[in-house]
C-alpha cells in the first residue's frame, strides 16, 4: 500500500501540491507516528486525509487564506495523534471529534490560517474533553463556536469564545474562568456567548452569573425583590454506575467552598454544578470526612424525611427516600437520599 503522503489522487489540488511538495516529511512523520502508535492504521488515515481534511482544505481554500501549506501540515500532525489514538475514524470512540474539525475549522478560516497548529489543537482539545466528560453537549459547543467563531477579531478571541461555550456546554466547573474571558470579549459577543438578549447590558449579566449559578442569561435579569427564602429544585447530578453514572450506591453529600464532595462506598468525587450542567471529579474520602467535621447547617434550613426547609420555604423531595445527607453553601442545597443514586441540588436563590 502507498504511503498516506503518496495515495492522493482524490483530493483537491492545493492539497495534493501541498503533500507532494513535502512527501518525505510527511512520510517520516508517519512512519514516527506509527512507532508511537503501533496500531496506526494507514488506510484508515488515509481515508482521513481524503474526507476530513480535504473538505477542510477545499472549505479553507474557497474563503481565500494564505498558509495553506501550513494548515495542511498541522492538520496531519493533528490527524495522526487522533487516528493512532483512535479518536476518529471507522470506529472511533468520538466520532464528534470529526463532525467538530469539519464544521468549526472551516467556519474559522481566517483564524485557523493565522495560527494553524494552535487552532486545530486547540479545537481538537475541546471536542476530546467535551466528548470524554459524562453529561456534556458536544453538538451545543460546536453550534455555539461555529456560530460565533466568525465574529471573533483574532485567535485570542476564539480560544476565550471556545472556553465560554464548553462552559455552556456542561462544564460547570470552568464557570469562574469562562465568565473571565467572556469579560475579555466585546460586550455583544460575551452576550451572545452566554446565550443573554443582545438587549442586555454585559455588566448586569456578569454581576449576576457571578451571584448565582443557577441563574438561566437568556431569561429577565433578577430585579432584588425576590423572597428572602426560596427553595427551587434546579438539577439531579449523578447516576447508577450501572446506568452510566458513576456511583456504585446511594452517595452522601457535604458541601466545599461553592462546591461539593460526594462519597460513594470508599469512592469520592468533587460535584460542581451550576444552570448549564454538572461535572464530577475525583477526590478522596479522606476530603469528604474532613469537610464532613466541619459542616453546620446555618439557622432556619433543616431537612425531614422528604422536605428540605428554610425558614417558610419547602422543597417536597417525594419519592426519593429518606433524605440521609444534605450539604449548603451560599447559593446551594444539596441532598441525598436512600432511595436514588443523585444528588439533588436546590437554589436558594430566586
Amino acid at each position: 500500500m502507498d504511503s498516506p503522503a503518496e495515495n492522493r489522487k482524490y483530493v483537491c489540488a492545493a492539497f495534493a501540491s501541498v503533500l507532494r511538495s513535502g512527501r518525505d516529511e510527511f512520510n517520516a512523520q508517519f512512519a514516527e507516528a506509527r512507532r508511537a502508535y503501533p496500531e496506526l492504521d494507514g488506510s484508515v488515515f488515509d481515508e482521513f486525509l481524503r474526507g476530513e481534511v480535504d473538505l477542510l482544505i477545499r472549505a479553507i481554500e474557497k474563503a481565500g487564506p494564505e498558509n495553506l501549506a501550513a494548515i495542511v501540515i498541522a492538520a496531519y500532525e493533528t490527524g495522526l495523534e487522533l487516528v493512532g489514538q483512535k479518536l476518529i475514524g471507522p470506529g472511533a470512540r468520538y466520532p464528534v471529534i470529526e463532525t467538530g474539525w469539519r464544521r468549526v475549522l472551516s467556519a474559522v478560516p481566517d483564524l485557523l490560517a493565522a495560527a494553524p497548529a494552535r487552532v486545530i489543537r486547540a479545537v481538537s482539545n475541546a471536542l476530546y474533553y467535551l466528548a470524554t466528560t459524562p453529561g456534556t453537549r458536544p453538538e451545543e459547543w460546536i453550534i455555539g463556536v461555529e456560530t460565533l467563531g466568525p465574529k471573533c477579531s483574532d485567535v485570542d478571541a476564539l480560544l476565550r469564545l471556545g472556553q465560554v461555550a464548553a462552559w455552556k456546554a456542561g462544564l460547570a466547573h470552568f464557570r469562574a474562568g469562562a465568565i473571565a474571558e467572556a469579560d475579555k470579549l466585546p460586550p455583544e459577543l460575551a452576550l451572545a456567548a452566554v446565550g443573554a438578549p443582545d438587549s442586555a447590558e454585559w455588566s448586569e449579566v456578569r454581576k449576576h452569573l457571578l451571584d448565582n449559578p443557577w441563574l438561566d442569561p437568556a431569561a429577565p435579569m433578577p430585579d432584588g425583590k425576590g423572597s428572602a427564602s426560596t427553595l427551587q429544585l434546579k438539577a439531579r447530578a449523578g447516576a447508577f454506575r450501572g446506568f452510566g453514572g458513576v456511583f456504585g450506591q446511594p452517595p452522601l453529600v457535604v458541601a466545599s467552598g461553592q462546591d461539593f464532595l460526594v462519597r460513594s462506598g470508599e469512592e469520592c468525587w468533587l460535584l460542581s454544578a451550576d444552570f448549564f450542567g454538572s461535572t464530577f471529579h475525583r477526590a478522596t474520602v479522606a476530603e469528604f470526612e474532613s469537610a464532613r467535621q466541619g459542616t453546620k447547617l446555618p439557622p432556619g434550613l433543616r431537612a425531614t424525611d422528604s422536605q428540605v426547609v428554610w425558614n417558610d420555604a419547602v422543597c417536597e423531595l417525594p419519592g426519593l427516600g429518606k433524605i440521609t445527607s444534605i450539604g449548603v453553601n451560599a447559593t446551594t442545597v444539596a441532598v441525598t437520599s436512600e432511595w436514588t443514586h443523585s444528588v439533588a441540588l436546590i437554589s436558594l436563590l430566586a
